[in-house]
């Protein structure tokens, strides 16, 4: 990781990137002045290693703007993508809860503004702060039902696994209630990695959801054009499953 400590960032450029953090959600500006306080705010280039897996490093990472991406690899060198990491998003909250060594990697994709703060300051924050806790827990409780939900995805057939990953990118992406909007677009290597199939199969299941009007790919950017219809065609498909 390039340790380019940023010099002169404005304070308010700062609070106001720590306000979106997902746990953080709902802290006062004063609380948000005492976590500034706190933190290590660096500039990453693209192409670097925020934490790699099984490290037993146990600082808390928030992206303040930029993007990153969490993965790992198999035995047999395939690379397993966790998920994309953007601005608003952090992690490294289950090291520094429990001293377990690094669940994946995270690699920088762009170049991004990175809030570093140590385990033992984010466990005194979360002490003093109960709404960081209550957030902190809700974070752990969406992760504990998409695990589930990956492990019936596991044996379902390929275009389940890959509607549902568009699904899931949808409902973090929307912008009108039956709209969503990807940007970038994901690339088809990146989604056949994230739910363990090949590209050529999320090409002919992106023809297939082009066809019944439901995406649509224009200027780098991905639309969900509807995302009911999108819930329709996935049910569909897990109805067909024998």
């Amino acid at each position: 990781m390039k340790n380019n400590v940023m010099h002169g960032q404005a304070m308010g450029e700062i609070i106001a990137g720590l306000a979106r953090i997902d746990f953080f959600a709902g802290l006062d500006e004063k609380s948000l002045r005492a976590l500034a306080e706190r933190i290590h705010v660096r500039r990453i280039d693209t192409g670097q290693s925020l934490c790699r897996y099984k490290d037993e490093s146990r600082d808390v990472f928030m992206i303040l703007d930029g993007m990153a991406k969490a993965t790992i690899f198999s035995p047999n060198g395939r690379e397993v993508a966790f998920r994309d990491l953007r601005a608003g998003d952090s992690f490294g909250e289950l090291a520094a809860i429990d001293p377990m060594p690094r669940s994946a990697n995270v690699i920088t994709q762009r170049p991004s503004l990175v809030a570093i703060m140590s385990a033992a300051e984010f466990l005194d924050f979360m002490r003093h702060h109960p709404r960081v806790s209550e957030n902190t827990m809700r974070k752990l409780a969406r992760w504990v039902r998409s695990l589930s939900e990956r492990v019936y995805e596991f044996n379902a057939p390929v275009a389940v696994r890959i509607c549902s990953e568009v699904m899931r990118l949808a409902r973090e992406s929307m912008i009108s209630e039956n709209i969503a909007r990807l940007r970038p677009a994901p690339k088809h290597a990146e989604v056949a990695a994230r739910v363990n199939t090949h590209r050529e199969a999320v090409t002919r299941t992106f023809g297939d959801l082009k066809k019944a009007g439901i995406i649509k790919r224009q200027r780098g950017e991905l639309l969900v054009t509807d995302v009911a219809g999108l819930a329709r065609f996935l049910r569909a498909l897990e109805t067909d499953d024998p």
